[in-house]
């Protein structure tokens, strides 16, 4: 009988963007950890808080919300808003 030699082989490291799907945990200024999501070819147009602008079709920008609010995780996954990822880096600073 042959014997496995799985067990011989060096252990891989964990990808732990990939084991996330993708999303990130920042701290904000305020306090909060935000999940941040980088999309690469967004499929709609949406309003960046940030600056106002339209973040257009097939932008690439990061989808940000928080689960630390008072009202629970699922309002915060619910009101999770798309920034232009400059605007999302520079936020808090002064223009």
């Amino acid at each position: 009988m042959r014997r496995s030699r799985k067990y011989s082989r060096p252990v891989q490291p964990l990808n732990v963007n990939a084991a996330m799907g993708g999303v990130t945990y920042q701290l904000g200024k305020d306090g909060n950890t935000y999940k941040v999501h980088h999309i690469v070819h967004g499929e709609k147009e949406y309003v960046c808080p940030g600056c106002g602008g339209v973040i257009v079709v097939g932008e690439s920008h990061e989808v940000v919300w928080t689960e630390d609010t008072i009202l629970g995780a699922q309002f915060g996954i619910d009101s999770r808003r798309h920034w232009h990822t400059a605007c999302w880096n520079s936020r808090g600073r002064a223009a």
